[in-house]
């Protein structure tokens, strides 16, 4: 067994309920947040993260599973990236501990490791 292996074995045994594994994130449209600046949309869930231009509605993008919708139908959040600032808005099915942990997920992909994003808010407050 690798180091990180055992490592991440230890951390399920010794809190089962608290440390999850991060998942590989699927990132669409990564691209956008280097050609240009200014505020993009995304929406974001488990699986993954679409970014795409601010002049289009989160309930009229769908991709690759994800889908926000109008009183929480969905399965994703709704969310802002501005300069220095990430914004998502209150989902009842996301608690902030949940929050975190797909944020660690984008974080940490691959497209993303170059990447500024500004600190995170939940339902406007910082997390």
């Amino acid at each position: 067994m690798e180091f990180a292996e055992a490592i991440q074995q230890m951390r399920l045994t010794m809190w089962p309920n608290k440390v999850r594994p991060l998942r590989t994130m699927q990132v669409i449209n990564a691209n956008l947040l280097d050609q240009a600046q200014g505020t993009f949309r995304f929406i974001l869930n488990d699986s993954g993260i679409y970014f795409f231009p601010a002049t289009q509605q989160h309930r009229d993008t769908k991709s690759h599973g994800l889908s926000y919708e109008d009183d929480y139908r969905g399965n994703a959040v709704a969310g802002l990236v501005m300069p220095d600032r990430v914004e998502i808005r209150f989902h009842k099915a996301f608690s902030d501990n949940r929050i975190r942990t797909i944020w660690r997920s984008v974080l940490s992909s691959p497209e993303l490791a170059k990447t500024r994003l500004g600190q995170l808010y939940y339902q406007g407050r910082e997390i």
